[in-house]
């Protein structure tokens, strides 16, 4: 509780803040990207730390320098031809399973499959997260003036996975009656129904509020649609990462709440398909 009081405001204040971590003449980074970069570099860490349990000889940390070689290229706007990051990424894996798994030769495509995997959803998650600094997320949306609530899109998208996880839990604890999978056995129909419906009531009704004028109507409750179907499945997919390596959270550094992947694990998985949400309303429907 004492982590949320503190953790809670300055996450909002980073988020709505508008002004440049660095000097204009080298481009605009926003302290919200930042914060984006540094929530998967911390799952980064914790994927690091559970693939080591299972390989304790490794050179796991060259994916943090792929990480930090595409986070610089995305904050900068500069992109590889032909999606060459995944290529080099490749090497990277190849390298780390032929130098460090020398000794565990039947197990090398089973650490080099988890080690690439992993470090490609942490970069596409990540990434996804940095642009809804940019356009075409942006612009679906009004802002204010006011530093205190200038990133209004980011706010109503936040506010449907928080309703999405909240709803899904209480209603989940209180009438679920029906198991509805076995990746996770407190997961019921009872909660994950309630959940897609919370997520979008309050997307559609942050829609109303907040959207462009140029944007149709329909676009907020279906992006609710998207958040209360992704979102489950992302916190089904951290439990499936969790019970493989046989952890019961994939660190302890918020105290409480488990680590970067048991919280923003609906995040990561949603932010990929919610930008290409309105990546598809801008080229095909305005």
């Amino acid at each position: 509780m004492v982590f949320v009081c503190w953790a809670a405001p300055l996450g909002w204040i980073v988020m709505h803040s508008d002004h440049s971590v660095v000097p204009l003449t080298w481009g605009v980074i926003l302290p919200g990207q930042i914060l984006c970069a540094l929530l998967t570099f911390g799952a980064a860490v914790e994927y690091r730390a559970m693939l080591s349990s299972l390989f304790p000889r490794n050179g796991f940390w060259l994916g943090y320098l792929w990480l930090i070689f595409e986070f610089y290229l995305d904050l900068l706007n500069v992109s590889l031809p032909r999606n060459l990051d995944n290529y080099i990424l490749l090497v990277v894996v190849a390298l780390e399973a032929f130098i460090w798994g020398k000794r565990s030769q039947r197990t090398r495509w089973s650490r080099a499959s988890l080690f690439f995997s992993g470090n490609v959803f942490l970069l596409i998650a990540g990434g996804s997260l940095l642009s809804f600094y940019d356009s075409p997320f942006q612009d679906a949306f009004i802002r204010y003036s006011s530093p205190w609530f200038r990133q209004t899109g980011i706010f109503v998208m936040l506010a449907s996975i928080v309703a999405c996880d909240t709803m899904a839990y209480f209603i989940g604890s209180l009438f679920g009656r029906h198991h509805f999978t076995s990746i996770s056995p407190n997961k019921t129909v009872e909660g994950t129904a309630a959940g897609f419906f919370g997520s979008v009531i309050v997307s559609s009704i942050g829609w109303y509020y907040f959207r462009s004028p140029l944007y149709p109507a329909f676009v907020g409750p279906v992006m609710g649609v998207v958040i209360g179907a992704f979102a489950q499945v992302g916190d089904l997919l951290e439990s499936l990462i969790k019970r493989f390596f046989k952890v019961k959270d994939a660190s302890g550094i918020f105290p409480g709440h488990g680590g970067f992947l048991d919280r923003f694990d609906s995040l990561f998985f949603t932010a990929p398909v919610v930008w290409l949400y309105f990546w598809f309303i801008d080229r095909f429907i305005l």
